[in-house]
């Protein structure tokens, strides 16, 4: 049985017990299961890169071959193992269009701790930055051919490492806010706004206050509230912004080979 399969076997099973991460996790892995059955064969590596704030790990999932674009995937404050958001069954998603995914172990950098976030957010969007940096030396991929996306403190940090970084392709904001330090931000690249209009985490006025700031600056900004949902999306509205996130990645990020992108 395949990994994604497993997975999908197990969280069928919980949720026959009535576990509520099993079933926001139940879609996202049914079609990462469908993607490989289509045969898509992601590959998972894992590794590290020496950053600023010293050594940081990372994920990497890919189809076979080369991708001349990637995607930069971003976890809450929960970290790689939290069960709000199904991480790697995302990151395979995002990664069966023919883009790399990278997910930097981002809180590295505090040695793991989630707290003080306004104190933290610039070292964590530098880490974000060095491992774009290490991303275009590793495999030549530059920011402009680099999307991000956040979930959480990771859109926030997402949001973050945009401010700083002009040149790239997009962002997703998927339940963060905009860090007050980053108000004044004088560009920001694409963005897709995600959020539940029943966050009680990240109250929904911080979506579309940075809506009106895009608005206000003429920042490319594309908002979409979930109505009934909290911070952590049902199984029915994963589905549904996954294919947002898919048709704004497809427009920030058209896909080419490594050799077209070249010319």
């Amino acid at each position: 049985m395949s990994l994604v399969a497993t997975w999908l076997h197990r969280d069928l099973a919980l949720l026959t017990l009535g576990s509520m991460d099993a079933s926001i996790r139940i879609l996202t892995v049914a079609a990462a299961f469908a993607a490989l059955a289509a045969g898509a064969d992601i590959q998972h590596k894992t590794s590290d890169f020496q950053g600023h704030a010293g050594k940081i790990g990372f994920d990497e999932y890919a189809v076979a071959g080369d991708a001349a674009q990637a995607v930069v995937l971003l976890y809450g404050s929960g970290g790689l193992r939290a069960t709000g958001f199904p991480l790697e069954a995302q990151a395979r998603l995002l990664a069966r269009g023919g883009r790399r995914v990278y997910v930097p172990h981002y809180l590295d950098a505090t040695r793991g701790s989630a707290g003080d976030p306004e104190l933290h957010y610039e070292i964590w969007a530098r880490t974000v930055l060095d491992a774009i940096g290490f991303i275009g030396s590793r495999n030549g991929i530059p920011p402009e051919r680099i999307a991000i996306a956040g979930y959480s403190l990771g859109a926030s940090v997402a949001l973050a490492a945009a401010a700083m970084e002009p040149r790239l392709a997009g962002v997703v904001d998927w339940s963060g806010s905009l860090p007050d330090a980053y108000r004044e931000v004088n560009w920001l690249p694409p963005l897709l706004i995600l959020h539940g209009g029943k966050d009680r985490t990240v109250p929904v006025f911080n979506a579309r206050q940075l809506a009106e700031l895009c608005s206000l600056r003429g920042f490319a900004c594309e908002l979409n509230i979930e109505p009934e949902e909290d911070h952590a999306f049902s199984a029915a509205a994963i589905e549904r912004v996954d294919g947002l996130i898919q048709d704004f990645l497809n427009r920030v990020l058209p896909r080419q080979s490594p050799a077209e992108a070249n010319l």
